[in-house]
């Protein structure tokens, strides 16, 4: 997603306003994360009909495979959270702006309470939920840099000390490290419920190499959240962060995608493909970065992707 360059601040969404960190809390979060789904329209049967009608606005096949799966996957998981079917599920998204069905969607239905953020880029579509905790999720696609210094994106996105704090890392290494920065801060305002109309250098945080941390606000605004951040660990070609409001800590935990296949309902529209046709594929072995206790054995450690 491209950084906006306007230099006005948005007011914070009501769910961010006053959003204060509790010292020493800890939020779960569950992640999934899928390649798009081919023949996206055999699965509108999971839509709802404002849902389907957004559909008609994507002019590319890409663009309408992306969305449907971050809604398929996201009503999904849900429900194979709080065990209901994903028809049971709803999504409601509204633009606080123009009032569009688009932005961050609010979860109703047998889920109601739990938060959700989507993310895709290129060939992979992430979904986080956590129950009660407001978060937002970032992915993007690393694309190697030829040039000297950074691609020219990067002015609207990195304030003077993380420029700073890059010009310390190896040039080998760099547009990686910067790649982070922009996963985070994009995790960070999703949260927030900004987006991209707040600008990126708007806040700074810790350098690349560091734990994920808010270092503040331009100008200094005590009032405003100092999301918790995390990174997930998908594979060498993406990075991915999350982002929690009113915790100290967020952890991940990235599911298997094959564990939501029984919910899925044979057919769910003409043509559509049935669940025993559906293969996974391992695209990555992540640590959560957090000791695995001997009861938690329902935490899963692989990324798959249907296809």
């Amino acid at each position: 997603m491209t950084p906006n360059r306007s230099t006005h601040t948005t007011a914070l969404p009501a769910s961010a306003a006053g959003t204060s960190r509790l010292p020493g809390s800890t939020a779960s979060c569950h992640v999934w994360a899928l390649a798009p789904l081919s023949r996206p329209s055999s699965w509108f049967g999971l839509l709802d009909s404002t849902e389907v009608a957004r559909c008609s606005s994507f002019r590319q096949e890409a663009d309408l495979a992306r969305f449907v799966t971050g809604r398929v996957l996201a009503k999904t998981a849900l429900a194979f959270l709080v065990g209901s079917g994903p028809e049971a599920v709803r999504l409601l998204a509204r633009c606080p702006d123009c009032g569009g069905p688009h932005g961050k969607p609010r979860v109703l239905g047998a889920a109601e309470g739990w938060e959700l953020s989507i993310s895709h880029s290129d060939e992979r579509v992430v979904v986080a939920v956590s129950e009660g905790v407001p978060l937002g999720v970032d992915i993007e696609r690393f694309e190697p840099w030829q040039g000297s210094g950074l691609p020219p994106e990067y002015d609207l996105v990195l304030t003077a000390a993380e420029r700073a704090a890059l010009d310390r890392i190896p040039q080998e290494r760099r547009a990686r490290a910067a790649l982070s920065y922009w996963t985070r801060k994009e995790a960070v305002l999703k949260a927030t419920g900004e987006g991209l109309n707040t600008p990126m250098t708007d806040f700074s945080l810790s350098g690349p190499d560091q734990p994920p941390v808010l270092l503040g606000w331009h100008p200094a605004d005590g009032g405003r959240p100092v999301p918790a951040i995390a990174d997930i660990a998908l594979d060498a070609d993406y990075h991915a962060a999350v982002a929690a409001l009113g915790v100290s800590t967020v952890l991940p935990t990235v599911h298997e995608s094959v564990e939501l296949l029984p919910l899925l309902p044979a057919g769910v529209s003409a043509g559509g493909p049935a669940p025993d046709r559906l293969r996974s594929r391992v695209v990555r072995v992540l640590s959560t970065e957090v000791p695995r206790t001997p009861d938690s054995s329902g935490a899963r450690s692989q990324v798959t992707a249907l296809v």
